[in-house]
């Protein structure tokens, strides 16, 4: 009987864990259209995507994207589901009712950090799944 209430008990509580993180993932992310932060991850995404970076070119293999120029054309997301999925990639919560800039270039999506202070961004592909992970710049002599 002891046991058999330790592990409804259990199952509550698991119950309660998934249902948190869940609420989480189920928030609906705004996604933002202002033309200037539009702008701005278009400058950034094409100059990370055309760097020649090895991880770059390690990427761009392993999509089956060309070596080099452009991947395809880059479009704004404004589905507000797609922009809420590429949020909870970002290793870490961000905050409520902020607004993220996704793109869409070619294969690719570009999600813009909002605050720009703990990344940049991230790039992942059609599944969401994270291919890069864009840092913040570190200030030289550090």
């Amino acid at each position: 009987m002891m046991n058999a209430i330790l592990s409804r008990a259990m199952i509550l509580s698991c119950v309660a864990l998934v249902s948190m993180f869940a609420a989480r993932s189920a928030q609906a992310q705004n996604c933002s259209t202002l033309q200037v932060q539009v702008d701005s991850a278009k400058d950034e995404v094409s100059s990370v995507l055309n760097s020649g970076s090895s991880l770059v070119s390690e990427m761009r293999q392993e999509q089956h994207l060309p070596a080099s120029g452009s991947i395809g054309p880059i479009s704004v997301v404004r589905d507000r589901p797609v922009c809420s999925k590429i949020a909870t990639q970002f290793d870490h919560e961000l905050p409520p009712g902020a607004s993220l800039v996704v793109l869409k270039i070619g294969p690719l999506f570009y999600a813009r950090e909002p605050d720009q202070k703990r990344a940049t961004g991230i790039i992942t592909d059609s599944t969401y799944k994270v291919l890069l992970r864009l840092g913040a710049s570190v200030p030289s002599g550090n």
